[in-house]
């Protein structure tokens, strides 16, 4: 069959970290070897993607020229913005807040993405499929619908909805200081800024295919009007290859000492504070027992860590995929009570290793682990977390089965090979239909 020629679109790519960012990676790296790919991109790295507000730091850290690099065949192209454009079109990011009008706030919105799209209608002439992924800048994504509806070719959508549930942060702090256990209860939102939701369910609505991790976020889109034809569950990949040859045990001498990981972005929300408090639990029983956290350090995750100062507590910040591999492989338990993922590909990547999982009871888990049967599910409660741990470090047989479990699930629907295969029937069909 012959090649198509693909336009990825995302605010920030590869060799910047977050999910998105890396995913999209790995699906880039494998179809460029046989389709013609260009990904087109604001941010390409960590330090602009932290520096500011997602949506201001897009605008303010941009290039004056165009940033240029491969990602195996495939061409990325960073957006450039002169000091007139900045001058002119920051203003508009500003405007977007709950507090202002909706005409106000739309007006803002619809001149910000026609400025992009005007950008990006250029770059994707000759293009057989726009697919663009959500990344939180909600006027980019609207640009890429408005230049691919231009073009006349197909709009592919990737929303990945988080969960959301409101006023969560001063909830659970209450309860750190109450010592009363929070009750997480949450709901899928359609964008993290709550006031666009109308512009991602623009282009959830006009989307040719929409792209959801779940089938809870499928039946959340089709209760939402959505025709169940166009929407395809694909979800995503493990981002780690069984290759180290460093031994984390041997490094930090945890020879019959029990080794706990939190791999992800080290960020409030991921549950890091309520791992740390409940290490402190699990000390009183097994006090040999050490807990890593490894990921990029965002938001105040410095000033969290500081308040727990213990030789047990090892924060590698970002480590490499060598790195990555060799902590997995290390360690007993995996361990990242997050309250928001779309899917979770951190706890496929433990399953690689057939370690257990310990996450929040949050839907996607639920339906990602069979309600549990690759580890436990909790309640983002540190005497509640310290409980599985416990029983976990205390019963290798049960590790052994959760594990093995775990690693068949990850096989049996998640590789990459699975994934690539899915997106790339779903590029083909689009691009036939198109051509009808």
């Amino acid at each position: 069959m012959a090649p198509l020629k693909i336009t990825y679109v995302l605010p920030v790519y590869w060799p910047a970290v977050g999910g998105c960012e890396l995913h999209t990676h790995e699906l880039v790296k494998r179809l460029s070897e046989r389709h013609d790919i260009q990904v087109i991109t604001l941010i390409d790295n960590q330090k602009d993607k932290l520096s500011h507000e997602l949506w201001v730091a897009c605008i303010r850290n941009a290039p004056a020229t165009p940033g240029k690099y491969y990602d195996n065949r495939a061409q990325v192209t960073r957006l450039p913005l002169s000091l007139i454009e900045k001058f002119m079109y920051y203003p508009f990011v500003r405007v977007q807040s709950p507090k202002l009008p909706g005409k106000v706030v739309g007006l803002a919105m619809e001149m910000l993405s026609n400025f992009y799209m005007k950008k990006l209608i250029r770059l994707i002439t000759g293009s057989d499929i726009l697919h663009c992924i959500h990344g939180g800048v909600s006027y980019f994504g609207y640009a890429a619908f408005k230049a691919a509806r231009r073009r006349g070719i197909p709009f592919i959508y990737t929303p990945v909805l988080h969960l959301y549930h409101k006023g969560w942060h001063e909830e659970m702090r209450e309860s750190r200081l109450s010592k009363k256990p929070f009750l997480y209860n949450p709901q899928l939102h359609l964008s993290p800024r709550g006031w666009t939701d109308y512009f991602w369910y623009k282009l959830s609505s006009g989307a040719d295919a929409l792209i959801a991790m779940t089938d809870f976020e499928k039946n959340f889109f089709i209760r939402h009007g959505m025709s169940a034809e166009k929407i395809h569950k694909v979800g995503v990949g493990p981002l780690v290859a069984d290759d180290s040859t460093s031994d984390f045990r041997q490094k930090y001498d945890l020879k019959n000492k029990k080794m706990v990981l939190f791999l992800g972005r080290n960020v409030e929300y991921k549950g890091i504070e309520e791992l740390l408090m409940a290490a402190r639990i699990v000390w009183k029983k097994l006090p040999d027992t050490y807990f890593f956290f490894a990921g990029p350090k965002e938001g105040n995750s410095e000033e969290i860590f500081n308040r727990y100062n213990d030789r047990r507590i090892k924060v590698m910040g970002f480590v490499s995929e060598s790195e990555k591999a060799a902590l997995l492989k290390a360690c007993d338990v995996f361990c990242m009570p997050s309250m928001e993922e779309s899917l979770g590909g951190t706890f496929l990547e433990a399953w690689m290793f057939e370690k257990p999982i310990i996450g929040a009871r949050i839907p996607p888990l639920i339906e990602l682990t069979n309600n549990g049967e690759g580890g436990f599910l909790v309640n983002p409660d540190p005497d509640e977390i310290a409980e599985k741990v416990l029983l976990l470090l205390q019963d290798q047989e049960l590790c052994t089965r959760m594990g093995r479990w775990g690693k068949k699930r990850m096989l049996d629907n998640y590789t990459w090979d699975i994934i690539t295969q899915k997106m790339e029937d779903i590029y083909r069909k689009s691009a036939e239909k198109n051509l009808d």
